[in-house]
């Protein structure tokens, strides 16, 4: 048994949490005031029955490791000594075992690298759509991309014939066990990205979906999460950026792994990914190891600008420097240094400083004072206050005083009187718009996850099999990830869909049944519209090119795509609006 397994068998949560927390049973779970924020009204639940807790007013929640890491703010091998001492346990008798069965899993992670290496380098297709997204081979070995068959059970049985076990190859997150008996490969059919962590050892992978793109699945998969992997303190492209961001001064952050490659390919080694999460204190903490400066990089998207804004925050608190990449509409980084490097230099080169980003978007529209003078209070305000430096924090005020036309002493007694509930949120005017009013917004989790789990939700509660347009939700989920939703939600790990339908069910508890429907169909095509709307800017861009180089033809085939994502998108519009 492991270490960890061991620990939780010994000590309830609730023994663990009530130490630090006075809790008041509360039906099946218990309640007390956070011990993460100045709240005033309890929103702090524990759940024994399912061993987790989470924090309302914070947003934070997991098992009793997690909770030590939060409450003693220590990593996970300091929470595991805590408790270890507390349940009566001696590391130094499981070190060696949990030593063994660690280095067990590194070899495990590395061979399956090779092998997937090795069907990439046998896969021409493959190299050529890697070199054809500006990659070398070069940098294609150096991050040790790979390539997994559309077999199910490949992997597997290589790992076999290399005399690893089940267990301990299901440990690393590579196979997944049938429903009846029997294993099959997590990665098929994809491009295979490693993991690294700081000592660039493997320790998950990135699959993304290539060939048929109507496979079931997402487009990009993630190992889950197990003791090796913890997406909250990977940042990918970071055992190769450590060194780069001390002589640049400066660490860029991006979104995806093409966007690191190509970055780093083209000289800027300073950059890095986060993958499958937003910012975290543990990601600030690694960067800060080594720069206390953060150029964000995040799509233009309203996904993108969410990504920022929470980034923002986070690195705020932690006393980081920030600033903003801007981008043409529509392109990441990858795609704006394939089409120009000196286009991507200028970018970086002229990064703004994030509150100067927000108010020059600002100032091009057309907005009342009172428009200006709420946003300024209600989105750039909280901002101000996760500013440390009191110095920083009135050089900001005099900003914001100049963008409204008004007195600094004005702007510092507003700011002055402004109440700030919790240090760790932030939920605006602006935050709302950009979500176009999604009142189903799960902190932390992905769009996809977030109507993962609301469906789960319904479903549970047995609101799904009354559904009158079922087929059609199912269709648009399709449509929008390229995999079934059903399939996905076998995807989310126990503890998060444990945690999250806690919170969904009390956040709905006064909701009626008929509502139900109406709230899934909505987030559904919403980000189905999302999704059209960022395919819409691609073409718009390739349009525009068409139209300069005179390709006539090819603007014509274009112009007929524009017109089919526009009626796609108007007959969506349609639906949630009757």
């Amino acid at each position: 048994m492991k270490t960890t397994d061991l620990i939780k068998d010994k000590l309830n949560i609730l023994d663990v949490v009530s130490s630090y927390v006075k809790l008041e049973k509360a039906g099946k779970t218990y309640k007390g005031k956070s011990p993460f924020t100045n709240e005033k009204t309890p929103s702090f639940f524990v759940s024994p029955e399912k061993g987790f807790f989470y924090c309302f007013s914070s947003a934070k929640g997991g098992d009793i490791f997690t909770f030590i890491q939060e409450i003693e703010r220590v990593d996970f091998k300091d929470a595991l000594k805590i408790l270890a001492e507390r349940a009566g346990i001696d590391l130094k008798n499981y070190a060696f075992e949990d030593g063994d069965q660690q280095k067990q899993q590194y070899r495990i992670l590395d061979d399956a690298s090779k092998w997937y290496e090795v069907h990439l380098r046998k896969n021409k297709e493959v190299v050529e759509y890697l070199t054809g997204r500006g990659l070398t081979k070069d940098t294609i070995t150096q991050f040790r991309l790979g390539f997994a068959l559309a077999e199910w059970r490949d992997i597997y049985r290589y790992l076999q014939s290399r005399k690893y076990s089940d267990a301990d190859i299901e440990s690393v997150g590579l196979i997944i066990k049938k429903d009846g008996s029997g294993y099959y490969d997590r990665f098929r059919s994809r491009i295979i990205f490693p993991l690294f962590d700081t000592q660039g050892r493997i320790i998950g992978f990135t699959g993304r979906i290539f060939g048929n793109e109507d496979t079931k699945g997402a487009k990009y998969v993630n190992s889950p999460e197990s003791e090796l992997f913890d997406k909250s303190a990977v940042l990918y492209g970071y055992h190769t950026a450590k060194t780069a961001m001390a002589r640049a001064g400066n660490c860029i952050l991006v979104e995806g792994q093409f966007d690191v490659l190509l970055a780093q390919q083209t000289g800027y080694t300073n950059t890095v990914a986060i993958s499958g999460t937003g910012l975290t204190d543990r990601h600030v903490g690694m960067i800060k190891r080594f720069t206390d400066t953060i150029l964000l990089a995040l799509d233009s998207d309203s996904a993108g600008i969410k990504a920022t804004r929470r980034s923002v925050v986070t690195a705020y608190k932690h006393g980081m420097r920030v600033k903003v990449i801007a981008m043409p509409d529509g392109m990441d980084p990858a795609d704006t240094i394939l089409h120009s490097r000196d286009h991507w230099d200028v970018c970086v080169k002229d990064a703004k400083e994030y509150i100067d980003y927000r108010l020059e978007i600002m100032g091009k529209q057309s907005l009342e004072f009172s428009e200006k003078h709420h946003l300024v209070t209600s989105d750039l305000f909280p901002f101000v206050h996760h500013t440390k430096s009191a110095v920083v924090q009135d050089r900001i005020l005099q900003k914001l005083a100049l963008f409204l036309g008004v007195s600094i002493e004005s702007v510092r007694e507003d700011f002055a009187s402004a109440s700030f509930e919790s240090e760790d949120r932030i939920d605006t005017a602006r935050d709302r718009e950009v979500s176009n009013n999604n009142t189903n917004t799960v902190q932390g989790l992905t769009p996809q996850e977030e109507i993962l789990l609301m469906y789960l939700f319904c479903k549970e509660k047995g609101y799904v099999q009354q559904f009158t347009n079922l087929h059609e939700i199912q269709d648009v989920y399709e449509s929008t990830f390229t995999s079934k939703i059903d399939d996905d939600i076998g995807n989310i790990d126990e503890m998060t869909r444990n945690i999250q339908l806690f919170v969904l069910e009390d956040r709905y508890k006064h909701t009626p049944e008929s509502s139900f429907e109406k709230i899934v169909h909505t987030a559904i095509v919403e980000e189905r519209i999302r999704s059209l709307d960022r395919e819409t800017e691609a073409l718009l861009a390739k349009i525009r090119q068409a139209e300069l180089n005179g390709q006539t033809n090819e603007l014509s085939e274009l112009s007929a795509q524009q017109q089919t994502l526009l009626l796609e998108k108007n007959k969506l519009m349609d639906s949630i609006h009757t």
